[in-house]
């Protein structure tokens, strides 16, 4: 009894009173009210629907913030939002496996091979591209020398003039014997590339794959997208990064003012995993042995919704490991409560941690929730900087003396639900990107906002729910 008045005024006591008075109202209209109740047993169906469904969504394995996220909007949309649950949840069919068959393995290299099956590997040289026209060129380059084999996996493949010379490109790599193969994202691609484009490429001797194009009937697999990007010439070079194949990432077109972005080009046995990757993907799963060994060591690796998240809990691990510096690049911000608390403790560690992001968005909507979480981790030291040329599209992440580089925005869409890939280097990869952030530092002004309108706060409080979910 001397917890009773606790127990009286707590939330838990408020919500089990709610729920009774809703059950009692709708037994006494039942009972004194006959004609209402196909009306109580409409609503008690519902309720029946999202509690299934509820239960469903807490037992499953996600993050607390993206079960919480579904929960609240299957109440505010009984049945319907149950719907749209079922529909984005399930997974229908596997593909993108991949198995790279090693000796033992350590540290994070461990951890990749047990959640995405990639493992270190050697590698002869690497560069880094600090804008997107210098590495579509050299792409172009590279594809038109190949004799074997040109593997290419988009998000987005646009008609324009980067179009254009890859579509030369690709008739002399034809010419030399190589087998090509494209793959592109049908909803990334969806309105930049037509039936008659993925006909040139195929008269250039490509095959070509849509991945999980958009179609008029209900499909769960919409939901995940291919985001990756990836060029593998010859099993001996290969290019990744965040650049697409459009025309505003070499800049020839400007829709948000100068489009910073990175792409880095690898040469030497991790070159193999990442057509393992591709060839995971165009043929549902690949089993491969790791390459030799080169003159350095690096760790490809890559997310797909189908496995367990490697990318996310690697960035937490680096992040709580730095001691000197986080720096980050992302067009995007919104993160996991648990990356959020590793940047926000560094922060509080000492550990110098700068984000950059942009200052002209391509989303204004995604703009408006990375300057929400922007706000809510400055006061433990997080330094906000927008890169004001334009807009920033770079994807990059430097603790200390690692550097994660790859296809990753820094939000759940990638971590959960996109097929992604990437690769961690250390030593002079590392240098070569922090010398890029220093530079993207100069052009960019620190995120300082005033006072918000109550409309524009209520609009970030929704955006601030519903964030998970896109």
């Amino acid at each position: 009894m001397r917890n009773f008045p606790k127990l009286l005024f707590s939330l838990n006591f408020i919500y089990i009173a709610l729920i009774a008075a809703q059950v009692a109202a709708i037994i006494f209209l039942c009972l004194y009210i006959p004609a209402l109740m196909p009306v109580a047993l409409t609503v008690s169906a519902a309720w029946v629907i999202t509690l299934i469904t509820a239960a469903v969504l807490f037992a499953r394995d996600a993050a607390a913030e993206v079960k919480c996220a579904w929960f609240m909007l299957i109440c505010a949309l009984p049945v319907v939002g149950a719907v749209i649950y079922i529909i984005s949840a399930v997974k229908l069919r596997s593909c993108g496996i991949l198995k790279v068959n090693g000796g033992s393995q350590t540290g994070l290299s461990a951890a990749a091979a047990d959640l995405c099956g990639t493992v270190s590997a050697g590698y002869d040289s690497a560069k880094y591209f600090s804008d997107g026209r210098t590495f579509l060129n050299e792409v172009c380059a590279a594809v038109s020398k190949a004799h074997k084999s040109v593997y290419m996996e988009f998000f987005i493949i646009a008609r324009g003039q980067v179009f254009n010379s890859l579509l030369q490109a690709l008739k002399s790599a034809k010419r030399n014997g190589a087998e090509i193969k494209i793959i592109f994202d049908g909803i990334g691609s969806l309105t930049k590339l037509s039936k008659k484009d993925v006909k040139k490429l195929k008269d250039a001797g490509a095959e070509v794959k849509t991945f999980h194009k958009l179609t008029p009937y209900p499909r769960a697999n919409l939901n995940f997208r291919d985001h990756r990007k990836i060029v593998s010439i010859d099993g001996l070079t290969a290019f990744t990064g965040g650049i697409n194949l459009a025309d505003e990432y070499a800049n020839i077109t400007s829709p948000f003012g100068y489009w910073k972005d990175s792409g880095l080009c690898i040469k030497g046995g991790a070159a193999l995993i990442f057509e393992g990757m591709f060839l995971s993907v165009w043929n549902k799963k690949h089993q491969m042995d790791a390459p030799a060994e080169g003159k350095n060591s690096c760790l490809p690796f890559y997310d797909s919704p189908h496995g367990r998240a490697f990318f996310e809990d690697a960035c937490v691990c680096a992040v709580n490991a730095a001691t000197q510096r986080v720096h980050i690049m992302t067009p995007y911000f919104c993160l996991s409560e648990k990356t959020a608390a590793a940047l926000s403790f560094a922060a509080r560690r000492g550990v110098d941690v700068k984000v950059i992001i942009p200052h002209t968005p391509d989303k204004k909507y995604a703009f408006e929730i990375s300057k929400t979480y922007a706000s809510e981790l400055k006061p433990s030291g997080v330094k906000f900087y927008e890169f004001t040329p334009g807009f920033m599209h770079a994807k990059c992440l430097v603790c200390d003396d690692s550097v994660f580089l790859g296809s990753y925005n820094f939000d759940n869409r990638s971590t959960r639900l996109n097929y992604e890939c990437g690769v961690m280097f250390k030593g002079q990869m590392t240098q070569e990107a922090e010398r890029d952030f220093c530079s993207c530092l100069e052009l960019s002004a620190e995120f300082n906002e005033g006072k918000i309108s109550f409309l524009r706060k209520s609009y970030r409080f929704v955006l601030r729910l519903i964030a998970p979910l896109i």
